[in-house]
């Protein structure tokens, strides 16, 4: 199977940080694969080591550039078992989704502001994670909307235990940025904050209206738990949605401005929501 940008890949990848040709995934006929780098600019890697040719013989987790994907050996009861799992999980984001619905009543036509807090705890229920935070545009600058276990003392610069990194990949790439093991991840792992925060897992979802980038919701956990799958950020994309669409909105009552660079982080997190 060949994986790359490329249209005519086997499994299409399109991401900027994928090659046209990326890497190639093959069977071995025993149970096991064979993952081979095909020359590509910004690697390939299993479980956070980059490789240039190895065997696969059990679940984990492949990086092709920036884009992680999760690598699963199913027989047909396992197979079965996952796809129970999968429903269950849309169900269950179905059910916060009502529940958002709920809680968030629209006024003159629009949800309420109650939509971007009550979307971000979705995220960190779906996602398993503890802390939190809605980062959105307004007159020129970003701002903490709303956030969970987040001390409002500590929500700039390089006193910051999260990863704003994470948050400006997501607004830069305008795709989620999601990590399962950080301290295996050269990129983060050598991130003073991340390192003093003790994650072990993040989750930066960009809002947005189009190509423009509103916002993003970020979420993130110390302790171990449940990788988030694909289907996991696919529902979580779906809040962010919710939330970006309330943004859109808004911004078409309020006017809008040009948020600043994702590389002023002085200019970022300004006017910190309370944090619950």
């Amino acid at each position: 199977m060949r994986i790359g940008r490329a249209a005519d890949a086997d499994l299409v990848l399109e991401h900027s940080s994928v090659s046209r040709r990326h890497a190639e995934l093959e069977t071995l006929g025993d149970g096991a694969w064979r993952l081979v780098d095909l020359g590509s600019k910004n690697g390939t890697f299993v479980d956070g080591a980059r490789v240039s040719k190895t065997t696969i013989a059990r679940s984990g987790w492949l990086r092709f550039g920036d884009v992680h994907c999760e690598f699963a050996l199913l027989d047909a009861i396992a197979a079965e078992a996952q796809a129970a799992r999968w429903a269950e999980r849309r169900t269950y984001a179905t059910h916060l989704t009502q529940r958002i619905d709920a809680m968030a009543q629209p006024q003159d036509g629009l949800a309420t502001p109650a939509l971007l807090e009550h979307s971000m705890r979705a995220v960190l229920e779906l996602a398993q994670c503890t802390r939190g935070f809605v980062l959105v545009a307004e007159r020129g600058r970003y701002r903490i909307a709303a956030s969970v276990a987040l001390d409002a003392t500590l929500s700039t610069g390089t006193e910051f235990t999260g990863s704003l990194g994470a948050v400006a990949q997501a607004l830069r790439t305008r795709a989620p940025v999601v990590f399962n093991d950080v301290g295996q991840d050269a990129w983060l792992s050598s991130r003073e904050s991340v390192v003093r925060g003790g994650l072990r897992t993040l989750v930066a979802l960009p809002l947005l209206d189009g190509a423009a980038a509103l916002g993003a919701i970020y979420a993130d956990r110390r302790e171990s738990g449940p990788p988030l799958t694909t289907l996991d950020v696919e529902l979580l994309q779906a809040f962010a949605e919710r939330c970006a669409l309330w943004l859109a909105a808004r911004g078409e009552v309020l006017g809008r401005t040009e948020p600043p660079s994702t590389d002023d982080w002085t200019e970022m997190l300004a006017g910190h929501a309370p944090t619950r």
